[in-house]
C-alpha cells in the first residue's frame, strides 16, 4: 500500500473544496481511489489538517463499545464514525 504525505493529502482536498474536481474526477487525476479522496475530504472537514494525519492507536474496549453504540443510536456508517472520532474506521 502507497503511502502519501501530508502536502499530496492537502493538495487532493483543496482541488476539491476549490471546485476543481469531484471525487471521482480527482481520484483519476492523482491515481488514487475514490473512497481515498472522500475519506480525506471528510477528516479534513471534521478534524482539519490533523484529520490528514494518520496516526495509529490502540483503543480500550470501553471507547470501542461507544463507537458501537454511537453507531446504532445514530445510524451512521463506519466512514461517518470513522471521521468523526478520528479513528480511521
Amino acid at each position: 500500500m502507497r503511502k502519501h504525505d501530508l502536502k499530496f493529502k492537502r493538495r487532493v482536498v483543496q482541488d476539491y473544496q476549490s471546485g476543481k474536481g469531484g471525487y471521482k474526477m480527482l481520484a483519476a487525476k492523482y491515481g488514487i481511489a475514490e473512497s481515498m479522496v472522500r475519506s480525506w475530504v471528510s477528516a479534513y472537514e471534521h478534524h482539519g489538517t490533523a484529520g490528514l494525519i494518520r496516526q495509529r492507536r490502540r483503543y480500550t474496549l470501553e471507547f470501542k463499545l461507544e463507537v458501537l453504540h454511537r453507531r446504532a443510536t445514530e445510524n451512521l456508517s463506519y466512514r461517518e464514525l470513522g471521521a468523526l472520532n478520528h479513528t480511521g474506521f
